[in-house]
């Protein structure tokens, strides 16, 4: 049978992708599930994948239960080659053996939408180009029975259902559309990724997943919108994994792209859309914060200290707290709360970095801590989380060290700077404070 013009043509671009990306591919991978008509055996569905290099190679098996097979084998380029031409000359799809193989209703045809290159899907985490080969009409329209895969020797499916969700990972309610007949070809783009959209009330964070290129080889796109309109629009170089951007207003909208710097192609995108119900995969949205509204109602305690404000004229505070959480549990100072516990707010712009100078300039050694803007009765407020430190004992200059007790900050007793001394240098750690508020 003479293949059409446009089936070529699509035939073409597979294989092009299939031999441009073959260095990222360790093997391809078919899946089948074909099942017993009247007329005889019948594709379901197939789908045909790639496994990128050094992962792991999901094991061949033949699983023949009374009314249904599933089989699945890996192929090489030129196997794969093969079964794509032969499906659409011969409309036959290859199992591995002639006696295997499976006659499908001609004429075997590629779908209108299979040029369309889909940043997730269904079919693959990674963003992939898609390809659906159809039977003709009449040899895919029936739907083999929902009903418990049961033997001896092969897992239990309950029914059909769990067997499509556990081999093709689709668990969606209209579940059963997919099992018409169709062979899907995904040819996924291993080159890099977003790993994660991170959306929270004052920033945004892109981290980056980079098999066969470098974060230097990206360019990051991003857009933002809040209640009040544009947040972010702006184009992003960096030689690290993740971009964190901050912004004004808690984000309503949030776009992102990442895009070949050498070629300009886009290789990857996320959304994320107040509102949803359904989110994209990888878009995590911080949540709010009720522990912080618990700390108000408790008050200032061992690990917890609360500041109107950054006093600038006295940061040996800042530094007797910090260095006091350091030597005991851990802790958390939270600017922008007044001493009846009220949410005030504070001006945070430059804080963070006047902090860091403090600390690093008054404590020997400067602790291990991070500086964090939360919003909270739509006030910004900042959090100097402390880590307990494990090995070492910490000090202010000329003033010496400090531990946490009921809420305040103390010089330590000959007796606790003997008990804190040993601890530290036995690498005895005291108890971890959970710094996430």
């Amino acid at each position: 049978m003479t293949i059409s013009a446009a089936d070529q043509t699509t035939l073409a671009k597979v294989e092009h992708l299939i031999a441009e990306r073959g260095s990222s591919y360790e093997s391809g991978v078919q899946t089948t599930i074909r099942w017993k008509s009247q007329p005889g055996w019948l594709n379901a569905l197939t789908k045909l994948d790639f496994v990128r290099k050094s992962e792991s190679l999901p094991a061949p098996l033949i699983y023949e239960y009374p009314n249904l097979r599933v089989h699945r084998r890996l192929l090489q380029s030129g196997e794969v080659r093969n079964l794509l031409e032969r499906l659409l000359v011969e409309n036959t799809l290859d199992l591995g053996t002639d006696q295997d193989a499976i006659a499908l209703q001609p004429p075997c045809t590629f779908s209108p939408d299979s040029r369309t290159r889909r940043p997730h899907s269904e079919w693959c985490s990674w963003p992939a180009e898609v390809f659906r080969v159809q039977p003709g009409q009449g040899g895919y329209q029936a739907f083999p029975p929902d009903e418990p895969l049961i033997s001896t020797h092969l897992p239990y499916y309950p029914s059909l259902r769990y067997a499509v969700a556990d081999l093709f990972g689709i668990e969606t309610e209209g579940w059963m559309q997919y099992l018409q007949g169709q062979i899907v070809i995904v040819v996924p783009d291993f080159r890099a990724r977003v790993a994660k959209l991170l959306v929270a009330a004052t920033f945004v964070q892109v981290d980056l997943e980079c098999l066969f290129l470098r974060p230097g080889d990206l360019v990051v796109k991003l857009y933002a919108e809040g209640a009040n309109g544009r947040l972010v629009q702006e184009t992003i170089k960096t030689e690290n994994s993740f971009v964190e951007v901050p912004v004004a207003d808690k984000p309503s909208f949030v776009s992102v792209a990442i895009v070949s710097a050498e070629t300009g192609e886009a290789l990857d995108e996320r959304a994320f859309r107040e509102g949803v119900n359904w989110r994209q995969p990888n878009v995590v949205v911080e949540p709010a914060l009720p522990e912080l509204e618990q700390l108000l109602l408790t008050g200032e305690s061992e690990t917890v200290e609360f500041r109107e404000k950054l006093d600038t004229k006295r940061p040996q505070r800042l530094a007797k707290t910090a260095v006091a959480f350091a030597n005991t549990k851990g802790g958390t100072i939270v600017f922008g709360v007044d001493d009846d516990h009220r949410v005030v707010g504070c001006e945070i712009h430059g804080m963070a970095d006047k902090i860091t100078n403090f600390l690093r300039s008054l404590c020997e050694p400067p602790p291990s801590f991070r500086t964090r803007v939360v919003v909270q009765e739509s006030k910004q407020l900042l959090l100097v989380e402390v880590q307990e430190s494990p090995s070492v004992v910490h000090t202010v200059k000329e003033l010496g060290p400090f531990i946490r007790a009921n809420g305040s900050n103390r010089a330590p007793t000959s007796y606790e700077l003997a008990l804190l001394f040993g601890r530290r240098g036995s690498g005895i750690a005291l108890p971890k404070f959970p710094l996430s508020l």
